[in-house]
């Protein structure tokens, strides 16, 4: 069963179209990445799966219950944490923690409740408005636990968050994870969906433009750093993308053949190399920005 399945979103504001044909599946007990730039449709497309904007057009559901439709029973199994967080100032850390607790039914919750706070560093007792947004991060994430949804979407999860906690969240949802939880994953950090995420989904204005697994990272192609001080952009073949150029320093992105690549390097202009495995950045680079060219 799809966690997540999106068919044919579109999303207009003013006519003007921001969300084009998206079709997107999350299989459930993934940890599945949603990467983008800004305002490239990351958040549209939450907020549209969570009912919070109506689609132009398309069908969105979750666990195959219509987004639309039955919002209200979704929300019985599912978290969400905006990337903004925003509380009534006057509440404290507690007084959310067992709201939380109360809405979704959960009994003898103190134990969860205290395990929560100790893991986040929470002041239980402090009010809304005299925290940080790191603080205030921290009280979403934890609410969001509480409940041990089925499926946990996760806007800018780490915005305002230090090392030390990012890596005890991250500690936390893969335990989650291994338990059946699904999370879904907007970030603008590579490196998180690098190391956690199983797929990720590229989004650029407004569509979809490649799924990749996170596990073959050989789909991928290879980096290759070039030394050349007579190579021109117009010597490299199409399988060469330019991530970045600075004097005779080139370093790209190729997804051809191993052998064509070693023809290739044994040129005699080309006077260093080194090959190696692309990262997740390195992906993005070619995908949004055609490298930079210095």
């Amino acid at each position: 069963m799809f966690a997540i399945d999106i068919q044919h979103f579109s999303k207009q504001y003013q006519g003007k179209e921001v969300i084009h044909d998206l079709n997107l599946q999350v299989n459930e007990g993934e940890i599945y990445g949603f990467i983008g730039p800004n305002g490239a449709g990351k958040s549209t497309t939450i907020k549209a799966l969570l009912d919070f904007i109506k689609p132009t057009t398309g069908d969105l559901a979750i666990f195959s219950l219509d987004s639309q439709k039955q919002a209200k029973t979704i929300r019985q199994f599912t978290s969400y944490v905006s990337s903004e967080v925003r509380f009534y100032p006057n509440f404290t850390t507690m007084d959310l923690m067992k709201i939380t607790a109360d809405f979704h039914q959960i009994e003898h919750s103190k134990q969860a409740i205290d395990e929560l706070i100790q893991l986040f560093e929470i002041a239980p007792n402090k009010k809304v408005v005299e925290l940080s947004l790191g603080n205030r991060k921290k009280i979403a994430l934890a609410t969001s636990l509480l409940s041990n949804p089925r499926l946990l979407i996760l806007d800018e999860p780490t915005n305002g968050l230090d090392p030390a906690i990012q890596h005890r969240l991250f500690t936390e949802l893969k335990r989650r994870n291994a338990q059946g939880m699904t999370i879904f994953l907007s970030s603008h950090n590579l490196t998180e969906i690098q190391e956690y995420a199983d797929r990720a989904a590229f989004i650029r204005e407004g569509e979809i433009i490649t799924v990749q697994s996170i596990s073959k990272e050989s789909s991928l192609g290879k980096v290759v750093k070039i030394v050349s001080n007579t190579l021109q952009t117009q010597d490299f073949p199409a399988n060469y993308k330019i991530l970045e150029h600075q004097d005779q320093q080139w370093r790209l992105l190729y997804t051809g053949e191993n052998k064509e690549l070693l023809q290739f390097l044994n040129q005699d202009s080309i006077l260093d190399f080194t090959v190696q495995t692309p990262t997740l950045e390195d992906q993005f680079l070619s995908l949004y920005e055609g490298g930079a060219v210095k």
